[in-house]
Formats: structure tokens, C-alpha cells, sequence
């Protein structure tokens, strides 16, 4: 497993921290959560608070994401980030798209994606992996 978070007060701002970011603006998804001194995703449908992974030993940052599912410490487990996020941003754009037509549906999914990309880089294996 990965190191979990650096010292109390400290910044993250590496890949982790960014996806972790992303996520909390996927609203009304997520939002942003302060938690243990740290910026955090809090899932608005169950609770589920999302931390970001320090990678900084890391040879290179793979953007894991630490899950504490319903808000449980003791229920935790680590998720590769840009998985995570890409499942978010689909949801999201589905909740958006309630009453739209599939082109305005079809857009702001590849706005999401587009904005993801641009923090993990390329999405074509977890677009690949994800068809059904």
C-alpha cells in the first residue's frame, strides 16, 4: 500500500491531490471537504470521503486515491484516481444531461473528459476498459 498522507498542515499538489480536486467539483456529486489537514472529495449521495495518496516515493505517480467508503476509516481501500474520476465525470454528465437532448449530453461529457485528460494525460485505456 501506499504512504497515506503527509503531516498534518502540509499541501499536497501532486497527481492525487489534483484528481482528488477534480472530483470535489463534480457537483452536485461531490464537494470539497477539509478532513485530517488535508483537501478532500466528500460524496454528497453516501458520504464517502475520497484523500488523496502521497506518491512522492513513488518512481512514477500513478494518482491513487485513498476511499474511506461512508466516511469509515476503518473501511478503506485505494483506487487508481483516473478510474475513479472517469466513472465520476460519466455520472455526472448523466445527472446533468436529465431533460437535455444526447448532443448536450454528449458535450459536457467530453468537457468533463477532456478537463480529466488534461490532469491524468491519456484516458484511452480507461475508455477501452470501461466499454461495454
Amino acid at each position: 500500500m501506499h504512504q497515506f498522507l503527509p503531516p498534518m498542515g502540509s499541501r499536497m499538489h501532486g497527481l492525487s491531490q489534483r484528481i482528488v480536486d477534480y472530483i470535489a467539483e463534480l457537483m452536485p456529486l461531490y464537494t470539497f471537504q477539509f478532513a485530517d489537514g488535508h483537501d478532500c472529495a466528500l460524496s454528497l449521495v453516501d458520504g464517502t470521503l475520497l484523500m488523496p495518496v502521497n506518491e512522492s516515493g513513488a518512481e512514477r505517480e500513478e494518482g491513487w486515491v485513498a476511499v474511506l467508503w461512508q466516511g469509515d476509516a476503518h473501511r478503506r481501500s485505494e483506487v487508481p484516481g483516473p478510474l475513479f474520476a472517469y466513472q465520476a465525470a460519466l455520472r455526472c454528465a448523466e445527472l446533468h444531461g436529465i431533460g437535455r437532448t444526447p448532443a448536450e449530453v454528449g458535450a459536457h461529457r467530453h468537457i468533463l473528459l477532456t478537463r480529466l485528460s488534461d490532469i491524468c494525460g491519456e484516458l484511452t485505456h480507461i475508455e477501452l476498459a470501461t466499454r461495454l
